[in-house]
């Protein structure tokens, strides 16, 4: 069973040209659902049926998972079922028998406003290479929209200071251009030149000079969100919340935040009829950002 789910991220990666990020989550998802079908005495994905599908979410209610989670892992094996039936491996499809979760609606997004911002942004000792890092990391994030694992998995190639860009590449089919705002493009440049003599390949580093990790990062923001002294639940995807809500409230279309986000989403729904160069991203970017 491990060797389909390994056949199909396969698929996933140079036929549909998803996002590292999204087969990892297919990837988790679907090896959970193999260890519960096999230690229910299931050995193939041809033996798996919509009641075997049933008993797993069932398990998984009684284990609290969130409603998001378990539609998550429902869509995992939708997709990855079509993706067998579409190859002759099976000849019914168990999820057309099973629905999503009802899930409640979501709380909006925290946003924080413009001082907050800069509260928070203040916290970090630049006078230190740790703070001017997490200084940077905090100007990228809100800067850019950027996730936590595409900054940690930065590296020194991909930024391009004098064209105000950063290179990334969200899979082996699809490149994706990250207009740099003014701001954050010189807090990075500073951080750059401190740690040159570094040999690593990555632009953010921990302590001891090594790739940062993602609970580095989350360790790192809570104690400075702590010293801000700010009330309000932030988190790092509170910047990216912000990071969207100050582009859409100063005129870039919806469109055009799906693309400086690299969402998939975005591409499939607008790629038909929406396009955006390069430089026609930065130039709406750099016209609605506060800190471009």
């Amino acid at each position: 069973m491990l060797e389909t789910i390994d056949r199909f991220i396969d698929y996933l990666v140079t036929q549909k040209g998803r996002s590292h990020n999204t087969c990892q989550s297919y990837r988790h998802d679907l090896k959970m659902c193999v260890a519960f079908f096999e230690a229910n005495g299931i050995g193939s994905w041809q033996n798996v049926d919509q009641y075997a599908v049933i008993n797993l979410i069932a398990k998984l209610k009684q284990e609290h998972r969130a409603s998001t989670t378990i539609n998550r892992t429902i869509s995992s094996l939708r997709q990855l079922f079509r993706y067998l039936l579409r190859r002759h491996e099976i000849q019914l499809n168990p999820m057309d028998y099973v629905d999503h979760e009802h899930v409640a609606p979501k709380k909006p997004p925290i946003i924080l406003s413009q001082k907050e911002i800069e509260q928070l942004f203040m916290i970090p000792d630049t006078t230190t290479t740790n703070g001017l890092r997490d200084r940077t990391l905090l100007e990228l994030m809100y800067g850019t929209g950027m996730l936590v694992s595409e900054l940690i998995n930065l590296k020194r190639s991909q930024v391009h200071l004098d064209l105000q860009i950063l290179q990334l590449q969200d899979n082996p089919h699809h490149q994706r251009i990250v207009p740099l705002g003014k701001i954050a493009g010189e807090w990075l440049k500073k951080y750059l030149e401190t740690t040159a003599d570094i040999s690593s390949e990555y632009v953010f580093l921990n302590a001891r000079g090594h790739q940062m990790t993602r609970q580095g990062v989350w360790k790192n923001f809570k104690m400075i969100v702590k010293k801000s002294g700010l009330k309000k639940d932030i988190t790092l995807q509170t910047l990216r919340h912000t990071f969207i809500a100050d582009l859409l409230n100063n005129g870039a279309s919806w469109q055009v935040v799906q693309t400086l986000l690299g969402r998939e989403s975005g591409r499939e729904n607008y790629k038909s009829y929406v396009h955006f160069d390069s430089q026609e991203l930065v130039t709406i970017y750099r016209q609605c950002h506060p800190r471009a």
